[in-house]
């Protein structure tokens, strides 16, 4: 039988039985402390169930293109992953937040962030990257984008690119600057705003 919080394409795969790590589920803006049943899965099986994802690769299970919710402020967000680069997300309204989770390798020296936006999607200051417990070169870098009116009726892009990270001192002390990295990974989503 088939498990009802994995997604089609990992109900084949073959999980290690190696006990997990830290669910990377949140729920009402906490993050859940449940220890994953596999090291492979990224999510327990309440946060899975709860979220619509799979506990493995984050793909949505009901067949839509991502994840609705509403963060503990009220404000109504969709969760974008990996497996969502180049899709189209409708129905989006002012006032919505979209939520990019990209996984990242900081052994790569790499590191994701903004491109650009469209008129009217506004990125807040900042990200914030979540280490995988287990294993700390591994983990999720999450940006936050809010929907302003200037986007009402309109389809914009959010668009990401893998960035190199270069340390240096100079006069003033520790700066850090960033480039775009050669050959990284782009990702790019489009928003429909009602």
């Amino acid at each position: 039988m088939a498990s009802t919080t994995l997604c089609t394409s990992c109900q084949n795969k073959k999980p290690s039985h190696i006990s997990g790590f830290q669910c990377q589920g949140i729920t009402q803006g906490t993050r859940c402390t449940t220890t994953t049943t596999n090291m492979d899965f990224k999510l327990c099986d309440q946060c899975a169930t709860n979220m619509g994802q799979c506990q493995w690769c984050l793909a949505p299970l009901n067949g839509s293109s991502s994840t609705t919710h509403t963060a503990s402020t009220g404000i109504p967000f969709i969760t974008v992953i990996d497996t969502d680069n180049g899709k189209t997300f409708k129905g989006m309204a002012v006032g919505d937040q979209v939520h990019i989770e990209l996984e990242e390798d900081t052994w790569s020296g790499g590191e994701w962030d903004i491109k650009s936006c469209a008129s009217g999607l506004s990125r807040q200051i900042g990200s914030q990257f979540t280490a995988d417990p287990n294993n700390y070169q591994y983990g999720i870098r999450k940006f936050i984008i809010d929907i302003r009116s200037l986007a009402s009726g309109k389809t914009g892009d959010i668009e990401l690119h893998e960035v190199q990270r270069n340390y240096g001192y100079s006069y003033w002390g520790y700066q850090q600057q960033s480039g775009a990295l050669p050959n990284g990974k782009t990702f790019k989503v489009s928003i429909a705003v009602k």
